[in-house]
C-alpha cells in the first residue's frame, strides 16, 4: 500500500532514526568538589584533630626575659577531636539482552545506562550539598542573613548587593583573618545582576560594557565564581515533570583551600573512603539469570561535613545570604 507524503517524498525513503544527533537533557555545572574538596580516607568512620587558637594570642606577662631569668613558657596548643563516617551511596539499572540486541545506532544500552545512574548519583550527592550549605541553622550566629522586599538584589531601585557582599566577606574575615576565595551564585541570581545599575556604575568605562561572571567576581573581589544551572525534577517518577533549579536563590561565600591539608582551615570537605585500587567512585557489572538482565551498579562512599566551627559547632569559613532575589 503507498503511503501518501506530503512533502513529495511517496514512499522512496522510509523515515530512520538519525545517528548523529539526539536530544538529551544534560545536567551541567554541578558544585561538587569546587565547594567541598575530597579528602581520601583508609577507613569507613574515623576522627581527625582540631588544633585550638593559641597561635592568635601572646602568653600573660609578654615575652621580655630579663638577663638571668627563664623566658616565659606557653601552653602547648589545644586539640579536640571530630569524626567523619562514610555511608554508601549506590544506584544500579537493569540491562535486558532484548534491548541490547534490538538496540539501534546510536543508542547503547550498557553506556546509556552507566550515564544514567552516574549522573543520578553524582545529581543526589549535589542536593545533599546544597541542603548542608543553604541551612541558616548550620552557620554561627551572624554568619548568615535572609534579604527581603527591597533589599533583594532584584529591586535595582533600592537593594545594594555590593554592600551585602562588603558584610558577609567583613565577617568571615573577622572569624578566619582570611577573606573568602570561592562564591556559589546560582543562575537565576547572576541573571539579575548583570543588570543591576550598582554593576553596571562600576564598569562603564571599562572596555566591556557587558556584565560576565568574571566581572562580577573582579568587582566582588572574589576568586572563583561558580554559577550553577543544575535543573531538578522533584516529582516522583511516572508523574508530570516538576522542573526547577536545585540551586535556588541562596548565595554563598566560602574560603576553600586549593586542596585538603593539615592545619588549614575549610569551609567543608568531602570526607571520602576509597574503594580498593584506589577508586573514589566504581561501577560494577554482572549478570543476574532470575531476571535475565545484565546489572550495572555505581556507587561511592562519602560524607559531606562543614568542618571550619565555632564554639557551638557552627559554621564560620562561609557567609549565606538567603533570597538574594525575589
Amino acid at each position: 500500500m503507498a503511503v501518501y507524503d506530503p512533502r513529495g517524498g511517496g514512499n522512496v525513503h522510509i523515515d530512520q532514526v538519525l545517528t548523529d544527533i539526539s536530544v538529551a537533557w544534560p545536567n551541567n555545572e554541578f558544585v561538587g568538589e569546587r565547594l567541598a574538596p575530597a579528602v581520601s580516607v583508609r577507613k569507613q568512620s574515623d576522627k581527625y584533630y582540631i588544633f585550638g587558637r593559641e597561635a592568635w594570642g601572646l602568653p600573660v606577662g609578654g615575652d621580655l626575659r630579663a638577663p638571668g631569668t627563664p623566658a616565659s613558657e606557653v601552653p602547648g596548643l589545644t586539640l579536640s577531636l571530630d569524626t567523619y563516617f562514610c555511608q554508601e551511596h549506590a544506584l544500579k539499572i537493569a540491562v535486558t539482552p532484548e534491548e541490547q540486541e534490538n538496540a539501534d545506532s546510536p543508542l547503547q544500552p550498557t553506556a546509556d545506562g552507566t550515564g544514567l545512574v552516574t549522573q543520578q548519583l553524582l545529581l543526589g550527592r549535589e542536593l545533599a550539598i546544597k541542603n548542608l550549605v543553604t541551612t541558616t541553622g548550620n552557620f554561627a550566629s551572624g554568619y548568615s542573613t535572609t534579604l527581603s522586599g527591597t533589599a533583594q538584589w532584584s529591586d535595582y531601585n533600592n537593594s545594594d548587593p555590593i554592600g551585602d557582599w562588603r558584610t558577609g566577606v567583613r565577617k568571615i574575615h573577622a572569624g578566619l583573618f582570611m577573606e573568602p576565595n570561592t562564591a556559589i551564585i546560582p543562575y537565576q541570581v547572576l541573571s539579575i545582576l548583570e543588570d543591576h545599575p550598582d554593576f553596571i556604575e562600576r564598569i562603564k568605562y571599562s572596555e566591556r560594557g557587558i556584565l560576565t561572571a568574571d566581572i562580577i567576581a573582579a568587582v566582588l573581589g572574589i576568586a572563583n565564581v561558580i554559577v550553577p544551572g543544575v535543573g531538578f525534577n522533584s516529582a516522583n517518577p511516572g508523574q508530570t515533570a516538576t522542573l526547577g533549579y536545585l540551586w535556588g536563590k541562596d548565595v554563598l561565600m566560602a574560603y576553600v583551600p586549593p586542596r585538603p591539608a593539615l592545619k588549614t582551615p575549610a569551609f567543608m570537605y568531602e570526607f571520602v573512603w576509597r574503594y580498593n585500587g584506589g577508586a573514589t567512585q566504581v561501577v560494577d557489572r554482572w549478570f543476574d539469570n532470575d531476571r535475565k538482565a545484565e546489572l550495572i551498579r555505581v556507587q561511592r562512599r562519602y560524607q559531606l561535613k562543614v568542618v571550619a566551627l565555632d564554639a557551638s559547632s557552627k559554621a564560620i569559613a562561609g557567609y549565606l545570604i538567603k533570597a538574594a532575589v525575589a
